[in-house]
């Protein structure tokens, strides 16, 4: 089992804080879980093309990160951005 080290961009915790409290509960718990097991088969975890990231997909909402390991240190999951589906890909 891999542990992962979560990093929030500001603007990934801003969406956090806004969002009601049920929502956010549950996109804590699926990065909770990500950050148990990155690899983990049960979470719906994609690549994303052209990007080099991947997407968490927590009902109707995207958590867009990258993952990034340093030699001799622990990975580290970069939350990029947590949007609504339809805003998810937009440039």
């Amino acid at each position: 089992m891999i542990v992962a080290k979560v990093i929030y961009k500001r603007s990934a915790t801003r969406v956090l804080r806004r969002m009601d409290r049920p929502t956010r509960q549950r996109i804590v718990e699926a990065l909770d879980q990500l950050e148990e097991d990155p690899d983990r088969e049960d979470l719906d975890i994609k690549p994303v093309t052209g990007t080099g990231g991947y997407r968490l997909r927590i009902g109707g909402w995207r958590v867009l990160y990258d993952r990034q390991r340093a030699e001799g240190e622990d990975e580290e999951i970069i939350i990029q951005a947590i949007r609504p589906r339809g805003q998810a890909y937009r440039r």
